[in-house]
């Protein structure tokens, strides 16, 4: 993701401020973020210094070229930086002053403030603000798509199933209502009732066991306990107390 901080640098000689605030003005209301020196450098900065970070922190450089640019040495530091960093500059022609020898570009020459910036704005495409809040977005995208997968990858296994059936020894009616407890290797106690056809099936986690440690239990009736094979119906019985 880019760290810009701003859309454009905007490098300007002070005698040709009144042509390029305009510029200022447009490129804002387009909602580009502009570094513009008088306003983004407070009072006891080192200007130098300032400028080398803004120039680091800007998408682009936009070159207010004229005469009195041309003797300017901030703007040789500002546009010369640029070029280092591989940050695009575009210039906007306020005269006829040729542009330096190591600026291989076409500058802009119509002096319409708003045709200069929509000309720019081909150039420059989405604003820092947009661009932040579409990473945003995919960002959260990726996050949650790196969660599916992940569930996917490292999700528990799907538990197994435990039957059984009670019946009545003497009569051999199914037995309802009798509480029937599962343990499986360490884990805790699972527990079902059989219902009116004296069955009842458990969830157990996994690994599934060869073997289960199975309670039977019902007021009026024998307790019952056994080691039973996993791996099919525990059919049993149980005898009613006199």
């Amino acid at each position: 993701m880019s760290k810009a901080k701003y859309d454009v640098f905007l490098s300007y000689s002070r005698a040709d401020t009144e042509r390029v605030a305009p510029l200022l003005d447009e490129l804002r209301r387009m909602g580009y973020c502009v570094f513009f020196d008088v306003q983004s450098i407070d009072p006891g900065e080192q200007w130098k210094r300032r400028l080398e970070r803004s120039v680091r922190a800007s998408r682009a450089l936009v070159l207010c070229w004229s005469e009195h640019a041309r003797g300017s040495d901030y703007i040789t530091f500002e546009y010369s930086r640029a070029e280092a960093l591989q940050k695009p500059v575009f210039p906007w022609l306020l005269d006829r002053t040729p542009l330096p020898a190591m600026l291989e570009v076409q500058g802009i020459t119509t002096v319409d403030v708003a045709q200069v910036a929509a000309q720019l704005k081909r150039s420059l495409g989405w604003t820092v603000g947009r661009r932040r809040k579409l990473w945003a977005a995919l960002a959260v995208m990726a996050a949650g798509l790196t969660g599916i997968a992940l569930w996917f990858v490292v999700r528990p296994p799907p538990p197994w199933q435990f039957s059984a059936q009670v019946t009545d020894r003497v009569t051999g009616v199914p037995v309802s209502g009798v509480e029937v407890d599962v343990v499986v290797g360490q884990s805790k106690m699972n527990r079902a009732f059989t219902g009116p056809d004296g069955l009842c099936t458990i969830r157990l986690p996994q690994p599934k066991s060869s073997t289960v440690h199975i309670f039977l239990r019902k007021q009026g009736y024998e307790r019952d306990e056994a080691v039973v094979p996993s791996n099919k119906i525990f059919i049993t019985d149980m005898e009613k107390l006199p």
